[in-house]
């Protein structure tokens, strides 16, 4: 698979994410998506990353926050949670799995994504 065939899969799934979310009344905003790899080592370096390559690197993972009543929601919450269940739905990767590093706001692309052949088969659609 290459890197822009990966990417494109990434897209879309995080598209029906964003629409299914939204769809059950569960509004998220990108606010961080692509990382040059000068501003990945800033963020290793504030103990903010555990990677000096973070998939944000190859424009394969993306960082996501809550809104709610018009202010952003930085605190886990059982919405934070819903979009956890649905990424791994879809067979990303959730951040707020990791033990080392919680990080709710990340989503990344994930091989098992792939395995569903045809993205109009996703589960909630």
């Amino acid at each position: 698979m290459t890197k822009t065939t990966k990417r494109v899969s990434f897209f879309k799934d995080i598209s029906l994410l964003i629409t299914q979310l939204n769809n059950e009344g569960i509004e998220m905003m990108p606010f961080s998506f692509y990382r040059s790899k000068e501003e990945q080592m800033m963020r290793y370096k504030e103990g903010k990353s555990k990677t000096l390559h973070s998939k944000h690197c190859d424009w394969l993972a993306i960082d996501l926050v809550l809104v709610e009543n018009d202010k952003l929601q930085w605190e886990r919450n059982s919405k934070y949670e819903r979009a956890g269940d649905l990424a791994r739905t879809l067979g990303l990767t959730w951040g707020g799995d990791w033990k080392d590093l919680n990080d709710i706001y990340h989503f990344e692309f994930s091989l098992k994504g792939t395995t569903q052949p045809d993205f109009k088969t996703r589960p909630f659609l």
